[in-house]
């Protein structure tokens, strides 16, 4: 073989390679998130708390370029305890999925936030994060362990297809096996319309919580940008058994240069066999960024209690019908 044949397989190997390279990705990225927080209780106590803004996570996603439209893609992360470092025996409970997609949408297998999470997140001003994070009254009543709530954000031993994305109509239907294990069981889907600034969105999720009794959740709203404020809307009611619970938030973001104010109000009534409680959620926040990934934030929120002992976070043990308050100033840095 003379120099010159060298050369040409050289560089059509190289062309290969770099074809290779081309088609397929495989992308680090992580979100680390802490703040100095300071939580009453009916007693005082001052924390070094993460998941302020975004919940700090490390995690890895690719894709693969299978021709004619068609790629696969998989996706792993896993919670990260900023304040102590503590991963250890890392494990990926927050996504865990491998997937195929193409013109058709996206077909998902694994564990990944099913459709009452998802519609949860969406329509909460504070994406159900941190001290103002609306999911904590979701639990105005008690289900047995490993029941409704197991699943109310993620489920594991999932099924899922998301119809194409862009804008206009969408849908996802979702199924999750109980594999033996109550509360594990879940089956749901959401519809929705995007277009411009606003998003409308449909969601019904399902789980079983004794062999006997489902637990079953409803939630609708909106989202819409004027651009000088962006308003949220949400309606949702869950009914597991005798009682039944129903939830109205309001919330609006206003930006301001690179700062974002937000504001939520939240109210939970019990109905049935908890129509005597009720909780009532306050929250105000404020966003500065310093660049595209770093953003130092403060927030303050405050829970009513009736006949409930639900918190802005954890703490000192709290009465029922006692109050809970709380406040953070802190720093996330996404990657």
């Amino acid at each position: 073989m003379n120099k010159t044949t060298t050369t040409l397989a050289a560089a059509a190997l190289l062309s290969l390679a770099g074809s290779a390279m081309a088609q397929s990705s495989v992308t680090v990225f992580g979100v680390i998130d802490l703040a100095a927080r300071s939580v009453d209780n009916g007693a005082s106590q001052y924390q070094l708390a993460g998941s302020g803004l975004n919940s700090s996570r490390l995690g890895f996603r690719g894709t693969e370029d299978l021709g004619g439209g068609l790629k696969a893609n998989f996706w792993i992360e896993g919670a990260i305890n900023a304040d102590d470092g503590n991963a250890t025996g890392q494990t990926w409970q927050r996504r865990s999925t491998i997937g195929l997609q193409g013109g058709f949408g996206e077909v998902r297998f694994g564990r990944q936030k099913n459709p009452t999470g998802l519609t949860w997140e969406q329509l909460d001003v504070f994406g159900d994060t941190g001290m103002a994070a609306s999911g904590r009254l979701h639990q105005l009543f008690s289900v047995p362990t490993g029941g409704a709530y197991s699943s109310f954000s993620r489920s594991s031993n999932s099924i899922s297809y998301d119809s194409p994305t862009g804008t206009g109509f969408f849908g996802t239907a979702f199924v999750a096996a109980g594999e033996g294990a109550v509360g594990n069981k879940y089956i749901g889907g959401r519809v929705g319309y995007r277009a411009g600034d606003l998003l409308a969105v449909f969601s019904y999720g399902e789980t079983q919580v004794t062999p006997s009794i489902d637990a079953k959740l409803i939630t609708f709203g909106a989202t819409y940008d004027l651009k000088a404020v962006k308003l949220f809307g949400m309606y949702s009611t869950t009914d597991v058994g005798a009682a039944d619970q129903k939830n109205l938030l309001i919330g609006a973001s206003v930006p301001l240069g690179a700062t974002t104010l937000r504001a939520s109000f939240h109210k939970a009534d019990g109905g049935g066999s908890i129509s005597n409680r009720e909780a009532k959620q306050f929250s105000l926040g404020a966003q500065y960024d310093l660049s595209r990934r770093t953003a130092l934030y403060t927030t303050y929120s405050k829970i009513d209690n009736s006949n409930t002992a639900l918190t802005v976070a954890t703490g000192s043990t709290l009465r029922s019908g006692d109050g809970s308050s709380g406040y953070e100033f802190g720093i996330r840095h996404s990657f």
